[in-house]
């Protein structure tokens, strides 16, 4: 059954998987201010902006890009109550302008087509003491839908802030990496997994490999998106035993990010320091587990992810 997601918790994931006006949107709703009240506020802080483009802002029909509009976004994060950059990193890259603009299609959607169904996925996510994410292990059955199939494109989203390090891709079991592309404005890394053999329509494949990350992540999040329905999709989560987390809990959302299949519930962790979720027949949707560090380690978390 659908529910609606309370605005708080669905601004806590816009945050991290975006679009920035989605979460423009919400943050502002969350605030409780009007666009009148926040232009006001930027006003007396030095950073003037009009109604008209915190308006366009929110419904995504434009976004900042010039430099004193970067500094007024700067400003509204703070108004609204939000981590630094909370906003900002949602941008992505400049668009360029002139005749010549145009969307740039995303690597994975240039290696998309792949000609398989994902029919399973097992991730295990390995979490530093400063509550940030070390690497995540994962296993995936995928079965053919055209002949001749030899690879998967993975596409891995991390929520990281722009300008920071990707991880570091290693295959495991039944595959080997080919080429890669790192988007590293938006977070998201794609990546060729080739297989031994090519298999043919309904025939299937099952692999591993892991993400390393050369420093732990900001986000204390881990999610998939899943754009067709998985038929059984397992979440691990794996905490140091001396820096158990103050909180966890699993989510779920449909498509547009706005409805949630069950609501977020609380996810306990065991005596061995493992927190797990489990979907059956899920999506289309994003699915995961966020989680809060304990006090004494919510100070050292350093990023690189």
């Amino acid at each position: 059954m659908l529910t609606i997601y309370p605005p708080r918790e669905e601004l806590a994931d816009l945050l991290v998987t975006g679009p920035f006006a989605d979460a423009l949107r919400v943050a502002i709703q969350v605030r409780g201010l009007s666009l009148e009240r926040l232009q006001h506020r930027l006003k007396v802080r030095g950073a003037p902006i009009s109604v008209t483009a915190l308006s366009y802002w929110q419904s995504g029909r434009r976004r900042p890009e010039r430099p004193e509009s970067l500094m007024a976004l700067t400003q509204l994060e703070d108004v609204l109550g939000l981590p630094e950059a909370a906003l900002s990193r949602l941008l992505g890259p400049p668009r360029p302008r002139g005749r010549s603009r145009r969307r740039e299609p995303s690597a994975r959607a240039a290696w998309d087509g792949s000609g398989l169904v994902l029919t399973a996925q097992h991730d295990r996510v390995d979490v530093a003491p400063c509550g940030g994410v070390r690497g995540v292990r994962s296993r995936q059955v995928m079965q053919a839908r055209a002949t001749d199939v030899d690879r998967w494109i993975l596409c891995h989203e991390t929520g990281s802030a722009r300008g920071t390090a990707l991880p570091a891709l290693t295959a495991v079991r039944s595959c080997r990496v080919g080429r890669i592309a790192r988007e590293r404005t938006n977070g998201v890394l794609v990546a060729e997994l080739l297989f031994d053999e090519p298999i043919s329509a309904g025939e299937s494949v099952a692999l591993e490999y892991e993400l390393i990350y050369p420093h732990p992540t900001v986000e204390h999040t881990h999610f998939r998106r899943f754009p067709e329905r998985v038929h059984d999709y397992v979440l691990e989560i794996k905490f140091p035993a001396e820096s158990l987390p103050a909180s966890c809990e699993q989510f779920a959302s449909g498509p547009a990010g706005t409805e949630m299949f069950g609501g977020a519930r609380p996810a306990p962790v065991d005596s061995w320091g493992y927190a797990h979720a489990a979907a059956l027949d899920f999506g289309p949707g994003l699915y995961g587990m966020r989680w809060t560090a304990a006090a004494k380690a919510s100070g050292s978390s350093s990023q690189g992810a």
